[in-house]
């Protein structure tokens, strides 16, 4: 029987655990997590079968081991189990970021040929095993990130497992990963923070938590992360998720510079229709290279916009605006001539 060491309990590792279970039959699901109650909640919940007390006793037997704990634990965890994890088995980790824990995993497992690094896109503001859905990942993204250095079993058993989860392949080297999850990810995390911490600072908070919607909360619904979670993602991609605040930070200023702009209410209005369009296409389904998504500020006047433009209410709106501003710019005249006349 194939045994599966899962060493953290929370919502990924028992998550994992119970679609393990589900869908695989002949394998056993072992765990461990520091917090001992949690591990218990996990054997509970049926994600895993033997809750062990030692990161060592739990892998030193294991044919798999994953590492689904926040990523600062990865690196104990790999120290724990380096001198009695098997040469054959198969390791693999969930973490958020990937350039620090694919280091320490060819610094502290020298010589072993089965660890393959790996994140789930997948998750809830809900932790902890309690909240563990055994169809967590269904559809999800899954990143597969193979050193030089993995054999071509252990990729493949990273590969089935990801199946197993009902998730979508998808490989990458950790660089990249880290780029691109701290703008699509990360990044949003952060500005979800500001932005609660903001209006939770003003004196009219009373007022504004009364008055507050679901437009409010799904804009900072991710300041409910897991805050371990949320601090070592910030401690081990910090340069990446700065280099996309920045560029929100400015275009946000250019956001500000626009709704100023009373003359340029055309302008804001192609903005705001564009930016629709191009997520409604995204929530429909259209993503990836073959999806040239402008810039949000960029002008828009490629032939897929150009052609929604002409396609009526738009147009009908942006004619209706202009007509508008030119009413503005007569009003201004008049009341300018009215008041030079002696």
């Amino acid at each position: 029987m194939t045994r599966v060491a899962i060493l953290g309990t929370g919502l990924i590792g028992a998550s994992i655990g119970l679609r393990l279970r589900q869908t695989l039959k002949d394998v056993e699901v072992v765990g461990y997590d520091r917090y001992p109650d949690v591990a218990r909640v996990a054997e509970r919940r049926g994600a895993i079968q033997r809750v062990f007390h030692t990161p060592e006793d739990a892998a030193k037997d294991a044919d798999v081991v994953i590492l689904a704990a926040p990523i600062l634990a990865i690196r104990e965890l790999l120290k724990d189990i380096a001198g009695v994890v098997s040469p054959d088995a198969v390791i693999t980790d969930t973490g958020s970021t990937k350039v620090e824990v694919m280091r320490w995993a060819a610094e502290l497992l020298p010589g072993h040929h089965g660890f393959v690094g790996g994140h789930p896109m997948a998750g809830k503001t809900e932790f902890g095993p309690a909240a563990a859905d055994p169809a967590l990942f269904e559809g999800a993204r899954w990143v597969v990130l193979p050193p030089p250095t993995a054999s071509e079993h252990a990729v493949a058993t990273v590969t089935n497992l990801v199946e197993s989860m009902g998730a979508r392949l998808m490989f990458m080297d950790a660089e990249e990963h880290d780029a691109y999850t701290a703008a699509i990810s990360h990044m949003p995390m952060m500005a979800a923070i500001a932005l609660f911490s903001m209006e939770r600072a003003s004196e009219a908070w009373p007022e504004l938590s009364a008055l507050a919607a679901g437009g409010f909360r799904d804009m900072t619904r991710l300041s409910a992360t897991d805050p371990s979670m949320a601090f070592d993602i910030a401690a081990t991609n910090r340069g990446h998720i700065v280099h996309w605040l920045n560029r929100y930070i400015e275009t946000l200023r250019e956001l500000s510079r626009r709704v100023a702009d009373e003359a340029g209410e055309e302008d804001l209005y192609r903005l705001i229709a564009a930016t629709e369009w191009e997520y409604t296409s995204f929530r429909a389904g259209n993503v990836g290279r073959t999806e040239n998504v402008s810039k949000a500020m960029s002008s828009m006047d490629g032939a897929g916009f150009g052609d929604f433009l002409a396609g009526g209410w738009v147009t009908d709106k942006l004619e209706a605006l202009t007509r508008e501003s030119e009413d503005r710019v007569r009003q201004r005249e008049e009341t300018e001539r009215n008041r030079r006349t002696p």
